[in-house]
């Protein structure tokens, strides 16, 4: 009887202990803040890679897709969250977060076949907890991308550069496809939604990396840093995170274009626009209160 009891207590606590765990990682997962920056801390190390690993066919190749960030001191909640992008579109995601520590390491491996432009950018963000219950943020964004070209005539080719005429030529006919594509897909949005364009600045998603090196219009590096914050947690609550569908359903963005970010000239609030697989259009519009 002794016996079935401890068992049983056994059980139980390994049951609350997972629980508590899968609660305390949801919690932690969904916490994307907006909050002031914290200049006293940097990052030593923000990384995102694309590299060819395996060839499984003649036409049929396997991709590994890495994301690191690292902080020279510990920091109370480290969150990356990355977007994986194929000829414009959506195809894989990552998340990771973790509390007291570091360094924050995501691989993935992605089959892929036929020709195609992959692009990935990724979000590295941390909170850092101060006396009087004062929270500041440290953030960066970093980005790769890789060209495939798979010719029936040649081996498959990877390259981030072209060097060669062949790949010079094979970025150029990716580009203008997926260009025309998201130009169209864009410009079918703000029609849709009634959006006067001359009224902000237009940023792909995967384009935001650039205000790592440089200041939006007319705003200074820290009123930037700010900006860009409310625009990764709207990305993160509104995007990553699923899609609420008019009936209140959420559903995966896999699938979805690009997002193009429309900041306002006033600063007043952004807009956050694209398409889903399924062919629904979204606006998400944050207030700044700028």
């Amino acid at each position: 009887m002794k016996r079935k009891i401890i068992v049983i207590i056994v059980f139980i606590s390994l049951i609350i202990s997972t629980l508590l765990y899968f609660s305390s990682d949801l919690t932690i997962q969904q916490t994307i803040g907006n909050f002031p920056i914290d200049e006293n801390n940097q990052f030593s190390e923000v990384t995102t890679t694309l590299q060819l690993i395996d060839l499984n066919d003649d036409d049929e190749y396997t991709l590994e897709w890495k994301t690191t960030s690292e902080t020279t001191d510990k920091i109370d909640l480290s969150h990356d969250i990355a977007l994986l992008f194929e000829d414009g579109r959506l195809i894989e995601m990552m998340s990771l977060a973790k509390e007291k520590n570091t360094l924050l390491t995501q691989k993935l491996k992605i089959f892929g076949e036929d020709s195609g432009h992959f692009e990935a950018i990724t979000f590295h963000y941390r909170q850092k907890y101060y006396p009087n219950d004062i929270i500041k943020s440290l953030q960066s964004v970093s980005h790769d991308q890789l060209y495939v070209l798979d010719s029936p005539l040649s081996p498959i080719e990877t390259f981030k550069k072209p060097r060669t005429s062949i790949e010079i030529d094979g970025k150029k006919i990716l580009d203008t496809i997926i260009q025309q594509n998201l130009q169209y897909s864009w410009q079918e949005l703000i029609d849709y939604f009634h959006i006067d364009s001359n009224n902000y600045h237009l940023v792909p998603l995967t384009s935001l990396v650039k205000f790592n090196e440089k200041s939006l219009p007319s705003l200074t590096a820290e009123e930037t840093k700010e900006l860009l914050g409310t625009t990764w947690s709207a990305l993160y609550k509104h995007y990553f995170l699923g899609i609420e569908k008019q009936d209140g359903t959420i559903v995966s963005a896999i699938g979805s274009s690009v997002p193009l970010v429309l900041f306002n000239k006033s600063y007043s609030h952004i807009a956050i626009i694209f398409i889903s697989k399924d062919g629904t259009k979204y606006n998400i519009i944050k207030k700044v209160g700028k």
